[in-house]
């Protein structure tokens, strides 16, 4: 009917590590969680998808790195242009510190809009392109794959 005050100061202490455990359990699970996002934004990243294919094994890995950007712009007869480039010479050495090859490159432009204007004092039409271009690199894994062998160790 009536409890002590021993009985309600061990129920205080049954309840504060009941809250002190699930307090716990949330900021593991928190952190748990934080590192599954880093480790996903480490796998989108080109260096995190080479390594997740050099520990999956592949005996490839190919990567499109965006290289340059041109932007056009067509107004009032008249046609600019402005382009940008980026070198991925430190993202494939990267790479190849992995323990991939650089194998093959080949580079491709594609258009992302376009824009015309008629031309003044003369007839047609000017059209500026807008596009990158990027960089499509082809890796070879350098380990040597490894062949299964027999119980009694031949390949």
């Amino acid at each position: 009917m009536f409890r002590g005050a021993e009985d309600r100061e061990a129920g205080r202490r049954t309840r504060a590590a009941q809250e002190a455990a699930a307090a716990a359990a949330r900021a593991e699970e928190a952190k748990a969680k934080e590192e599954a996002r880093q480790r996903a934004a480490y796998l989108a990243t080109p260096i995190g998808s080479a390594t997740a294919a050099m520990e999956e094994g592949q005996p490839f890995f190919e990567i499109q790195l965006r290289v340059g950007r041109h932007t056009g712009t067509a107004g009032f007869g008249s046609v600019e242009g402005q382009h940008a480039t980026a070198s991925s010479a430190a993202t494939i050495g990267e790479i190849e510190k992995l323990g991939w090859r650089l194998e093959h490159t080949g580079y491709y432009f594609m258009i992302t809009g376009e824009t015309s204007t008629d031309r003044m004092f003369v007839s047609g039409e000017a059209t500026a392109v807008s596009g990158v271009t990027v960089g499509v690199y082809l890796f070879r894994n350098q380990t040597p794959p490894t062949q299964p062998t027999d119980q009694a160790g031949w390949a």
